[in-house]
């Protein structure tokens, strides 16, 4: 069970209170020329503003930081400015503006760009503009409250092709130089202006009027399209989820290379990583479709409804990441949205348990991107289904669609949503944003279940055991007796609750929110039995997911017949058998252990790697250990499944793991998943042999996911190794590694491997992104409050081993018994 004591505060000790800045003009219209030089890595530029004065002006301020300006013109003639902060540049104005007056203002720069624009290689340039950084290659008002039209020029090597937002105006080639014109009439944040410029190929689709593009590689094409394939169908259950048509004409999307998101909705122009683009082999049990999904629907919220400051960023992307749940619900079926919402609601409460508890909308914190965490995206998403099964799906997508046509082509802050709520079903939903948007934390709910016979009830006893007030909340009970299920609704709003539920006989399954819609943690105690039934009979395969996560606590004979018999039923859907897999990990008996084996056969590879990964659990046992030796050895039509077979021989440390991994490097798969695999099974097997892998590994050139994953399994063998000093010298290093994920990894590493001596390092190193810098002084907070973690870990390695001979005897007993 989550608790929502803080591991630490959010907000970091230099931590200051942000609101929405003064907008003393209006932008109205942006032209942007870049002239870009590869070789240099850098650029030529003019940024013209069309802007309005709101009051009287004599000085304008523009974001632009590390930018070299050269000239500012304001209506077509020079004037001061000063840039001397290296963060904006203040210019003065020649004459008074008075209010309501329009007026030109044109800088031209050199640059080269840290952030906002990146070159990656000899031929791919790429701009991220997303939260502050369109500042850092052209001088801006960099809020995304303004909004204007936009058009981009651009100048790069003939043999290369470009996309921006909007539509082509011109296409010239003078020389060895191609010159492109892009404009959008609409207008739209400053963080949301695009430039890609590479070589890419063109694939295009309709749906209905509106053409979608998709740039990738050469020669990716039906990997491309995998992912992207179905667009045009996610584009028309958006307009229809949200009433208003796509807004910008066409839709592109582009595939770049080394992007440090997974994906960003520049309006119009969607960017993707290539690092989801995929084979067949991969496609059997990999889709890119959640990240497609996400960066379209952000067209809507994001792009035409734009959050009016960052605090308030959850109405761009909570909206995109539930987008995730609504087209796989409308894509691939109800129990894979729900499956998706558990991602979530695991990814945020990780994040709870680990590093910190936040209200959603919140203002003190040292950069906006301190926001973009499993709050804003997966809590967010979860507070709209929240709102979804309170309201209804008609009063629900109504809200939605009133939302959209009262502020599209505006800002939002999270009243408007709640006004839009109470404007179209007359419902006030203050409590409800106050209780999940503006408060921490979340209802941690403990439900015991009881059948009184005497009485013909069922007994339902709830408690909010979160600290502070209790939440306001409707909790689903389903109790089926015989062939008739009857659904209740109970009313919470105190600390501890007693219902008592009507049945004429003993009821065979009593399910707590069948399909888990509740943003909450529930801790349900019930008997044995209807567990049982629930894991082999629910409607929901979501409650046959919990009921199994609920079974893995027990050993009986009755229980690992339930869970196996589930498990090797190809008809149910595959997250309720991996997670019974899951749970027999967890027995660990050796009737469990038989069930595993016996599964390792089952089709849906999602569920076969669950199945691997739970034999995982059984250290040292030689069967095991042999049957994932020959899985290790002869492949599977998965490359995740090899993968994980590979870690799990890792944490089985039988003789020959290390023998059977090495090979293992050695094998393709997408994102290198295998390599990975080994390398984290190297790091659990804890062989001294191991270290010469995971250097060769670090080496620059090799695939970067292998990389990322070799950081993290440096720090891990640095001690069995008797490398520790060069483990942190190594991570030392890799903090400044070229690669902005492998920088990651190197700050998670030296937080694993738990050396003071990093402290120096992380400090110092002048991290440029800002989510390496927040992550950088975490792990220097935990490094300086580090505990006794190692005689920690000992225990507990101790304590599994008891509970494991315990779980052994208590089979035996029931065995003798049946």
């Amino acid at each position: 069970m989550h608790r929502i004591d803080e591991p630490h505060p959010f907000s970091l000790e230099t931590a200051t209170l942000h609101y929405a800045e003064d907008r003393p003009v209006h932008a109205l219209h942006l032209a942007l020329e870049l002239d870009l030089d590869f070789a240099a890595r850098s650029l030529t530029g003019v940024a013209a503003h069309s802007l309005q004065a709101v009051r009287a002006l004599e000085r304008l301020t523009f974001d632009a930081v590390d930018l070299d300006i050269r000239k500012v013109e304001v209506d077509g003639k020079p004037v001061d400015f000063d840039a001397s902060s290296g963060r904006a540049v203040h210019v003065r104005l020649p004459r008074a503006i008075k209010a309501g007056a329009e007026f030109a203002v044109r800088l031209t720069y050199r640059a080269t760009p840290q952030r906002g624009l990146y070159f990656v290689g000899d031929d791919q340039v790429w701009t991220q503009g997303q939260d502050i950084d369109s500042r850092h290659y052209f001088p801006c008002l960099d809020t995304p409250a303004q909004k204007c039209s936009s058009e981009v020029k651009a100048s790069f090597p003939k043999a290369l092709t470009s996309l921006s937002n909007g539509v082509l105006l011109e296409d010239k080639v003078k020389g060895e130089r191609r010159t492109m014109h892009f404009r959008l009439d609409a207008p739209h944040s400053p963080y949301l202006v695009t430039l890609v410029v590479g070589r890419f190929e063109v694939h295009e689709a309709k749906a209905g009027s509106t053409t979608v593009r998709t740039l990738f590689p050469p020669g990716r094409k039906d990997d491309a399209l995998r992912c992207t394939a179905r667009t045009p169908k996610m584009l028309q259950l958006f307009e229809k989820l949200t009433g208003r048509a796509y807004p910008w004409g066409d839709y592109a999307q582009v595939f770049v290379s080394e992007f440090i998101f997974g994906g960003m909705e520049n309006t119009s122009a969607t960017t993707l990583t290539d690092a989801v683009l995929h084979d067949a082999r991969a496609h059997a049990d990999y889709s890119a479709e959640f990240l497609v999904a996400h960066e379209l629907a952000h067209q809507w919220f994001g792009d035409l409804l734009t959050c009016r400051d960052w605090p308030h960023g959850w109405l761009n992307e909570g909206f995109a990441t539930y987008s995730e749940v609504l087209w796989s619900e409308e894509g691939e079926s109800l129990d894979e949205a729900d499956h998706t919402r558990k991602g979530d609601l695991d990814a945020y409460l990780a994040e709870v348990a680990e590093r910190y508890s936040r209200p959603i909308v919140a203002r003190k914190f040292d950069a906006p991107i301190d926001l973009f965490d499993r709050h804003l995206y997966e809590k967010g998403g979860l507070v709209l289904h929240e709102l979804r099964r309170r309201l209804g799906d008609d009063d629900f997508f109504a809200s939605i669609r009133s939302y959209v046509a009262a502020h599209a082509g505006g800002s939002v802050e999270t009243v408007d949503l709640a006004r839009a709520i109470e404007r179209t079903t007359g419902r006030n939903v203050d409590r409800f944003f106050d209780e999940y948007v503006l408060r921490a934390g979340h209802p941690q709910l403990k439900v015991e279940l009881r059948w009184i016979a005497d009485d013909k009830r069922v007994r339902v006893s709830v408690k909010q055991t979160q600290q502070g007030e209790p939440f306001a909340l409707t909790l689903p009970v389903l109790v089926v007796a015989g062939d008739k299920s009857t659904a209740h609704q109970l009313e919470i709003d105190k600390k501890e609750q007693v219902f008592f539920l009507p049945a004429a006989r003993e009821p065979a399954q009593v399910i707590v929110d069948a399909r888990r819609d509740l943003l909450a943690t529930l801790d349900v105690d019930k008997p044995l039995g209807w567990w049982r039934t629930e894991v082999q009979h629910a409607e929901s395969a979501r409650a046959r997911t919990e009921a199994a996560a609920a079974l893995g606590k027990d050993p009986a004979h009755a229980t690992v017949t339930a869970l196996s018999k589930v498990l090797k039923t190809e008809s149910v859907f595959w997250g309720s058998r991996a997670a019974c897999a899951r749970a027999l990990g967890q027995l660990r008996t050796p009737a469990a252990r038989t069930a595993l084996l016996e599964a390792l056969k089952v089709k849906a590879p999602k569920a076969r790697r669950a199945v691997v990964a739970a034999l995982g659990t059984f250290r040292e046992d030689e069967v095991v250990v042999e049957a994932l030796t020959a899985l290790a050895k002869k492949g599977d039509a998965s490359g995740f499944v090899e993968a994980e077979a590979a870690r799990a021989l890792g944490k089985l440390r039988g003789r020959g793991a290390f023998e059977a991994l090495e090979p293992m490097l050695e094998r393709p798969a997408f994102q290198d998943a295998i390599r990975c695999g080994a390398l984290d099974g190297f790091a659990e097997l804890r062989d001294p042999r191991a270290w010469k892998h995971v250097l060769s590994a670090l080496e620059v050139g090799q695939p970067v996911f292998g990389r990322r994953t070799a950081v993290v399994a440096l720090a891990k063998l640095a001690e069995v190794a008797e490398k520790k000093t060069e483990a942190v010298e190594r991570i030392g290093q890799l903090l400044r590694d070229e690669h902005f994920r492998v920088r990651l990894a190197a700050i998670d590493a030296a937080a694993a491997l738990g050396d003071d001596r990093l402290v120096g390092p992380l400090s110092t190193t002048p991290f440029l992104d800002g989510r390496e810098q927040r992550l950088a002084r975490e792990a220097v907070r935990a490094l300086r409050a580090k505990s006794p973690a190692k005689e920690l870990q000992a225990l507990r390695g101790e304590l599994d081993k008891v509970k494991g001979e315990v779980r052994a005897l208590h089979e035996k007993l029931e065995q003798k018994k049946h």
